[in-house]
């Protein structure tokens, strides 16, 4: 197996090997960094406040420092990520702010200066090729009236969706204080797509760069889990939300959950239905990087709600979409929807 280093990680974002499709395909989990907001937070930032970097290795932190120098312009630029789109037979990136700047941590005067900067950005890239990029907005969580006028502007620049953490500095999303959010989304018509930045007790999981390969699934099946126990879906029945990752490791492990539901009253506080039920109406990306996980994801939730993903243009991600669904055993017409009609739709992106 050949070396890998910061440099190849770059230049993996290359040519598609598969054929190009005969319709739009969209990338739905893609990351934008906005240098402004790191200046104006940087003087602010305690260690403690960012456990991906706390509970990362010194060899870990070395060769993202590298990385990130060298990907640049495919973070900042649009004009960089277009020259990706194409060599990669990607129509329409959803752009999205990189987790690690959703900077919750950031106090009640600070954090909403800090998101509508990022949004702001977020909407100059969209508007240098608006037939390429759409626009996913961001949120100032800890602060939840601050959030809500957030989202109503976000809907007001013309996102069609948010991205939010998997936890608010620890706290979790099935938490009382998040309810006006929740209820200002659904009703704004405003898609989740739901991004963790790492996992806030990751003690175990600094070596062997564990505080991504294992602590971001493992946050998003922690975070829906308990939105789904708390009742959250229950009570906002019109909250659409999309797990990037695949969804962490929510589809295979759901007859656990619904096993302990039926044996536990811990779990029937908040709900009365298996939880298994509330996870058919969520959307998947397909960073998951094997066909037949893809399958998996399609068998368990149905065609319709999986999407074409990446995580551009991170280290971790999925440079070659097209041909993971090319080795799929699925019928062309749902490789189709996966590839893009699905985004179209949960999107509005036809309107």
């Amino acid at each position: 197996m050949s070396q890998q280093g910061p440099q190849e990680w770059v230049d993996a974002w290359g040519p598609t090997t598969a054929a190009r499709s005969s319709s739009m395909t969209v990338d739905v989990h893609t990351h934008l960094m906005v240098p402004e907001s790191a200046d104006m937070t940087r003087s602010h930032l305690k260690p403690e406040d960012e456990p991906r970097t706390l509970f990362s290795s010194p060899v870990t932190k070395e060769l993202n420092n590298e990385f990130y120098r060298l990907a640049r312009d495919k973070y900042t630029d649009p004009a960089a990520r277009i020259v990706d789109m194409d060599a990669m037979g990607i129509d329409v990136q959803l752009v999205a702010l990189t987790p690690f700047h959703y900077f919750y941590w950031a106090d009640s005067d600070l954090a909403p200066r800090v998101a509508a900067v990022q949004n702001q950005r977020i909407a100059e890239v969209v508007a240098h090729t608006p037939s390429r990029f759409v626009g996913v907005g961001t949120l100032p969580m800890a602060h939840p009236e601050a959030a809500v006028a957030e989202a109503r502007r976000a809907a007001d620049l013309g996102f069609p969706a948010v991205e939010i953490g998997a936890d608010v500095n620890g706290a979790d999303l099935d938490d009382s204080r998040f309810e006006p959010i929740w209820s200002a989304l659904e009703e704004l018509g405003l898609v989740v797509i739901l991004h963790p930045a790492g996992f806030t007790e990751a003690r175990r999981l600094t070596d062997y760069y564990l505080v991504n390969v294992i602590g971001m699934p493992l946050s998003t099946t922690l975070a829906v889990t308990r939105m789904i126990l708390g009742g959250v879906f229950e009570r906002h029945t019109g909250l659409r939300m999309m797990l990037i990752h695949g969804g962490g490791y929510l589809a295979y492990y759901p007859a656990r959950v619904d096993h302990a539901f039926r044996h536990r009253p811990e779990l029937r506080e908040h709900i009365d239905r298996l939880p298994s039920e509330y996870l058919t109406s969520l959307y998947f990306d397909l960073t998951v990087f094997e066909p037949g996980m893809v399958e998996t994801l399609v068998g368990r939730f149905g065609a319709d709600h999986v999407l074409l993903g990446t995580d551009y243009p991170f280290d971790m991600g999925l440079p070659d979409p097209l041909a993971l669904i090319a080795e799929t055993n699925l019928a062309k017409r749902d490789r189709e929807k996966i590839a893009g009609g699905n985004a179209r739709r949960l999107f509005g992106l036809d309107d």
